[in-house]
């Protein structure tokens, strides 16, 4: 950058921009020849065999398991610490630790680890391959000048320096005799104090060697004014500074809020005409907000890219390494290999194989790849199995081998830095061609030191080696875009208008986690330190805020889980200062097509401005028109009243969409879903709108419950003699029955056959079979914890229920059939007739009737079995449950006239949930005083509600639900958007609804006719 500006207004070649390792190595191989440096791969290596060793041994602060990711990277950064500061070998190291207040077991260990390090380096490292401290010091102690390595030059400036390691400060005092120097540093107040305490080693080295002091002031207007509030930081009791024209604190409620602001303000400038590369959005907690940066910088089509430090296994190129070190574990995992194949950068199959293994995998539920090649053509699986065949010698191999294997797999099998080179343009591109460069340094790390031994698999050597890769794209490839960075990125940069977002105290400044064993090792050695990254961040903040024209620092009120958030101190600061305030409040400007789509919903007559907006040309007439339609729909749909919009049809229209052939008979299921939801009732039953598929894994509550109700017919039926009496289950030995119960179920399960697999439908299975008999006859695995079976699941305790249960009634009809057009049932038609002599055709089966002849008066018990959770009876009396009430009209056709005529009537539900929620409730005539009002509901009562939904139907009433949100389940209701089951806008709904007189509303939801005649609190 510094290159781009000179040549705006000078010759481009008279000024060279390097850092100073890169001119060091230039005149260290004007010196000894070509050299290369340690890289960060190989001092990793390095360290992480060396720990290994010291891990091993039987005694020791480190003895134990091998070195964590973690562990190894601290002890290569301390490593190279060391070697900076002169500490070339083990006996130098122990020196230092000699004497001091550290623990004599941390220094011991940090003294072999050391040495094992050394060691290692010098017995397996090329002796072309220098450390960094070998190349500044062959420079330093250097015969000839340095200027006779570089004779073009004519000075040198130095700067981005505030601290200097012993061989850079070495390097400088020989630079300054030698050559011309400016050396830049920027300070605030006076170099040694405040924001400025951090930069007094550089001020103290440049004040040694007689530097010349020139100090330039700011010489604009926002700069002074930005510079006279960094001259006040962390003094006592400055004089009170008016806040700047150019500074600006917003506080929004989230940290999603925060990049939404941003991103309006971004687009604004954009749009002003405002050069991408004049503005900066600086985050220090970079990796809590990257997420958001993507999504809400795409939505707003900000052109951006982010420099700051990332991982490499957020990369395509790192997914691929990460995808293929676990696709070599012994067991496989199912989404290690649908991510591989979802990869952009991978194409061993085509794209409709990789589809197909992912829904496979979803289809099956699969944790092991294994089960998952049985659903795939034979093409892929043996593509697969030819990968996961390769990958195995990871683990079996010798490091050499298993290095040549993963390199031939990347750049042979997966061609992966021709698919880097391929992939996208611009940032994007420099992002992964700079992870495959540091893909390629790491295997090379392990080619270089293929010769030393280890007792770990090459594939934990990779696993750790490939774990925590820091990444970072180079600036140049932010060109034409806004750039996202770390504060530590935007030190020595410069910009019109910068965004500081997320200052809080969680965020900056932050000190690194180390482990406890080297911050004893920096309490007792500070030269061993890498810095106070507390006054660290306040010169970095000062350094920002006397860097740019503009700037807008952003706070959440809360964070992401809605805890409440610190601000920075650093803030506080700022605030003490100038007594800046923060602004409040959501910012609701348009900035994207769906700020536009929320602005225009608050619009009066939004139909009037879309028509003008017609006249204009802005819309199409063809977008014009649907539009106005939309809007239409909207506006009646936002109205408690019926409508053409509100799934209202003509009687004529039902006649023909619907007729009455398909109508009837009724099933109590479908005339309860249409009591539930109208409108979801059209949509499934009129118009034929299956819901999606899901992706099961289970059977589901449909198939789980129809197959329960088949066992429990069974079990029942098969035991019934032929004078088809009652059941009395204590005629039989308990092992008989389970046995007969066990064998039943799983023959119904065979032929269910459901296409179902892995660790949860064992779990469904475990659910319902568990406690029936031994453990090798159950249809199920077991296996471990958190899958293992319940003690005793549904069937063994429906039994243990059933022998338990008192009284002399018996199970008598089970799945008895009513009403014509059933399957294997000849009975005739059923139907129910109203007070004014019309009549409703239903039919159905009642899952279980207990006939008791023991008392004065006979008994009859009807029961409807529920795999999911009993209703309350009082939505069986108030109108919107009809299952009971329909078994109790139909029993006089499946039972003994007289029975019925004389028998006392019960019903109620009987709940067999899944894997032992057995309760059988108080029926529906508990509601009821006396017998003969229960048979006045039922005669008087329930007609009249089924014709009134009958014609309800038949008039084209297909409404939304006049029930609760939760009553009508509507949360898994796909069509939830069309409704609004607010409580006080349904309350207005029915009200309107109940003026129709062809709709039906239940007794339920009406709150001004007297209910406790018919039903009492549950």
């Amino acid at each position: 950058m510094v290159e781009d500006s000179w040549a705006v207004s000078h010759e481009p070649l008279r000024l060279r921009a390097e850092t100073l390792d890169a001119v060091v190595r230039e005149w260290y191989e004007h010196l000894h020849g070509p050299v290369q440096p340690l890289s960060g791969q190989l001092n990793r290596r390095l360290a992480e065999y060396a720990l290994d060793r010291t891990t091993a041994e039987t005694d020791g602060a480190l003895a134990g398991e091998p070195a964590s990711a973690a562990l190894a990277d601290s002890f290569s950064s301390r490593f190279s610490l060391f070697d900076d500061a002169g500490v070339g070998t083990a006996d130098a190291l122990e020196a230092e630790f000699e004497g001091s207040d550290l623990d004599d077991r941390i220094a011991t260990a940090t003294v072999d680890a050391y040495q094992h390090y050394l060691d290692l380096h010098g017995g397996y490292v090329d002796e072309w391959i220098c450390t960094r401290r070998e190349m500044f010091d062959a420079v330093v102690t250097a015969e000839q000048s340095l200027s006779a390595f570089s004779p073009e030059l004519d000075v040198v400036i130095l700067s981005g320096y505030h601290e200097f390691r012993p061989v850079e400060r070495r390097l400088i005092e020989r630079l300054v005799d030698e050559l011309p120097m400016i050396a830049l540093l920027p300070l605030h107040q006076d170099g040694r104090s405040g924001v400025d305490a951090v930069a007094e080693d550089a001020l103290d080295v440049y004040e040694v060697l007689d530097f010349e002091t020139m100090e330039l002031e700011p010489v604009d207007e926002s700069g002074q004014a930005f510079g006279t509030i960094t001259e006040s930081l962390y003094r006592p009791a400055p004089d009170a500074i008016p806040v700047p024209d150019g500074l600006r604190w917003r506080e929004l409620p989230t940290p999603e809020r925060e990049i939404r602001f941003v991103a309006r303000e971004l687009r604004t400038e954009l749009v002003d005409g405002r050069d991408p590369d004049d503005m900066a959005v600086v985050i220090p907690g970079i990796e809590t907000y990257s997420g958001y940066v993507e999504d809400t910088f795409d939505t707003f089509d900000i052109p951006h890219v982010t420099t700051a430090a990332s991982q490499l296994n957020r990369t395509f190129t790192g997914s691929v390494v990460h995808d293929l070190l676990n696709l070599a574990e012994p067991d496989p995992r199912a989404e290690d290999l649908t991510s591989l194949l979802a990869n952009p950068l991978v194409d061993v199959v085509d794209t409709d194989q990789a589809n197909a293994v992912t829904a496979a995998a979803r289809r099956r539920d699969t944790v092991s790849v294994s089960p998952l090649l049985d659903d795939v053509n034979g093409e892929a699986a043996a593509l697969i199995e030819g990968l996961l065949a390769t990958l195995e010698s990871l683990r079996t191999e010798d490091i050499e081998a298993a290095t040549e294997t993963l390199r031939r797999l990347l750049d042979d099998r997966f061609g992966l830095e021709a698919a880097t080179e391929d992939y996208a343009s611009g940032a994007e591109q420099a992002v992964e061609q700079r992870a495959y460069d540091l893909v390629d340094e790491v295997l090379s790390s392990f080619e270089s030191l293929a010769a030393v031994n280890s007792d770990l698999s090459p594939l934990a050597l990779f696993t750790r080696a490939f774990d925590g890769v820091p990444i970072r794209v180079p600036q140049r490839a932010a060109g034409g875009h806004v750039e996202v960075m770390g504060l530590l990125d935007a030190r020595m940069r410069s910009f019109e208008k910068v965004f500081l977002v997320g200052l809080t105290s969680e965020h900056f400044p932050v000190t690194p986690e180390r482990p406890a064993f080297f911050e004893e090792m920096i309490d007792a050695h500070p030269r061993f330190d890498t810095g106070d990254e507390r006054l660290r961040g306040r010169y970095l903040f000062a350094t920002l805020l006397a860097n740019v024209d503009e700037l807008t620092i952003t706070t959440p009120e809360t964070g992401d889980d809605e805890s409440a958030v610190v601000r920075s101190p650093v803030l506080d600061e700022l605030q003490r200062v100038t007594g800046i305030e923060p602004e409040n409040g959501v910012d609701d400007r348009v900035g994207s097509r769906e700020d536009l789509q929320r602005h225009v919903a608050a619009t009066a007559d939004r139909r009037a401005a879309v028509s003008r907006a017609g006249d204009r040309g802005d819309l199409s007439p063809e977008q014009t028109k649907r539009t106005d339609r939309g809007l239409h729909c909207a506006a009646n749909r936002g109205t408690a009243g019926l409508s053409e919009h509100d799934g209202v049809l003509d009687p004529e229209t039902v006649d023909e969409v619907y007729p009455l052939s398909e109508r009837e008979p009724y099933s109590a299921s479908r005339i309860e879903r249409y009591v539930e939801c109208g409108f979801k009732f059209y949509a499934d039953e009129v118009l034929g709108i299956e819901d999606p598929d899901d992706v099961e894994v289970v059977p589901t509550p449909l198939e789980t419950g129809s197959y329960v109700h088949d066992v429990l017919e069974r079990f029942f039926a098969d035991l019934q003699d032929e004078t088809e009496d009652g059941v009395d289950l204590t005629d039989f030995d308990r092992d008989d029955l389970a046995t007969h119960l066990r064998e039943i179920a799983v023959e119904e399960l065979r032929d269910a056959d459901f296409e179902y697999d892995g660790l949860f439908y064992e779990r469904w299975k475990a659910e319902l079979f568990a406690g029936l008999g031994d453990g090798e006859s159950a249809p199920y695995e077991a296996g471990s914890k958190p899958h293992d079976a319940p003690e005793q699941g549904l069937f063994a305790t429906f039994l243990d229920n059933e022998l338990s249960r008192d009284g002399a009634d018996r199970p008598h009809l089970f799945e008895a059939p009513f009403g014509e057009g059933l399957p294997d049932s000849d009975a005739g038609p059923f139907t129910v007739e109203r007070p004014d002599g019309s009549t409703v055709s239903i039919r159905g089966y009642i899952d279980r009737v207990d006939v008791g002849r023991d008392g004065e008066q006979p008994t009859l018990t009807l029961y409807d079995y529920k795999t999911g959770r009993a209703p309350y009876m009082t939505k069986t009396t108030g109108g919107t449950k009809f299952q009971l009430l329909i078994y109790l009209l139909a029993a006089a056709e499946v039972v003994d006239g007289d029975l019925f005529e004389q028998g006392s009537l019960s019903a109620t539900y009987y709940q067999v949930r899944p894997p032992n929620d057995l309760k059988v409730p108080r029926g529906v005539e508990s509601k009821f005083d006396s017998e003969v009002e229960l048979r006045r509901f039922l005669n008087d009562v329930v007609p009249e509600w089924l014709g009134q939904i009958d014609e309800a139907i038949g008039n084209g009433r297909f409404h939304t639900t006049l029930l609760s949100a939760r009553g009508a389940n509507c949360r898994y209701c796909d069509y939830r958007r069309a409704c609004d089951v607010r409580h006080h806008r349904k309350r207005e709904f029915v009200d309107e609804v109940h003026k129709d007189d062809a709709a039906y509303v239940p007794l339920r939801v009406r709150d001004n006719e007297d209910i406790e005649a018919v039903m009492s609190d549950d």
